[in-house]
């Protein structure tokens, strides 16, 4: 085998390892949110953006403008979008649940695959009023609870915890967030190739 055999042997084996690594994503929240992802472990911070430099702005030089043919000039009609038109009002509303179908269907592909190792949730209530901070702590359980169970029903395995109570010496609400969730990409690239293929599969139908 010769060195460029080797080395695209090489690039393809490291390709089929990097979709087998685990894809790790971290979703702390306390006062401000912050994302980190990475392959085994959460190494590249998404939030809060590190601040850019500001780059000294240079003069740029006027661009002289290229006559365009008259031909060009003109909209060119989007050949799909007058097919869709087309098909009328029905045909939009058919089109339109076929896409909707295919995104759920990737969805739950993606979530049947997905593990999440800890989900911590604590939540103090507090409010200037006792029987508002009541009132809003049974709420907060009652849209929190059937959330977590959802989510949990939905991805492949979930630990979790939730720890939500009423505080009735402060005035200030705080949320302490912790998520940290992992996927192999081999399947989130399989669900996003399926998706296209079908969606591909429908417009060919127009």
């Amino acid at each position: 085998m010769n060195v460029v055999g080797l080395i695209l042997s090489g690039i393809l084996l490291l390709i089929l390892l990097l979709l087998f690594c685990p894809l790790v994503v971290k979703v702390v929240y306390d006062g401000q949110i912050s994302l980190k992802v990475g392959l085994l472990f959460p190494v590249i911070r998404v939030l809060p953006a590190k601040p850019k430099k500001p780059k000294p702005e240079k003069k740029k030089k006027p661009k002289k403008q290229k006559k365009k043919p008259e031909q060009d000039q003109g909209k060119k009609k989007n050949r799909l979008f007058e097919k869709v038109k087309s098909k009328g009002l029905s045909g939009i509303i058919e089109l339109l649940k076929e896409l909707v179908d295919i995104l759920k269907k990737m969805l739950k592909k993606i979530t049947d695959h997905l593990v999440i190792a800890t989900m911590d949730l604590e939540i103090a209530l507090a409010t200037e009023d006792a029987a508002q901070t009541a009132l809003s702590f049974g709420n907060t359980c009652a849209a929190v609870f059937p959330l977590i169970a959802l989510i949990e029903q939905s991805v492949k395995k979930c630990n979790h915890r939730e720890n939500i109570y009423p505080v009735f010496t402060d005035t200030e609400t705080k949320v302490y967030f912790v998520l940290k969730a992992r996927i192999l990409p081999f399947f989130l690239l399989s669900a996003a190739m399926g998706a296209l293929f079908r969606m591909l599969k429908t417009l060919a139908k127009l």
